[in-house]
């Protein structure tokens, strides 16, 4: 398994070739985000350090390529993205996905708040011109 770099990267190049910058742009992003919104939740639901080596990248990005981010949110992509036989302990997918559900949301939280931060800079700038 690899981390959240690799996983964007190779996402990128697949977006590229497919969809042009545009395509690049958007599926590595939405890949990594999926990445780190699955690796948070499964963190913060067992006691490990690191999760990394339980998280099927593959099957992550694929998912989210073709459903969006959202495809984190899903119990069917938690279950084919967390090899179970790589933790310590035995994951109960139903805690996992409510933690994913609450990362996705802080995310999209965070996101909001800082396009409209961006939105209110852009239009006083225009107003001043």
């Amino acid at each position: 398994m690899v981390g959240v770099l690799a996983i964007g990267k190779k996402a990128v190049m697949f977006g590229y070739k497919r969809y042009g910058l545009p395509g690049a742009i958007m599926t590595g992003g939405a890949t990594a985000i999926g990445y780190v919104v699955v690796r948070r939740a499964l963190r913060s639901t067992i006691d490990l350090d690191s999760v990394k080596s339980a998280i099927d990248t593959d099957d992550l990005k694929s998912a989210v390529e073709e459903k969006g981010v959202d495809a984190v949110r899903e119990r069917d992509t938690l279950e084919s993205a967390i090899d179970e036989d790589e933790l310590e302990s035995a994951v109960d997918i139903d805690v996992v996905q409510s933690a994913a559900e609450a990362e996705a949301d802080e995310l999209a939280e965070t996101t909001e708040s800082t396009n409209e931060d961006h939105g209110d800079e852009h239009s006083d700038e225009e107003e001043s011109s």
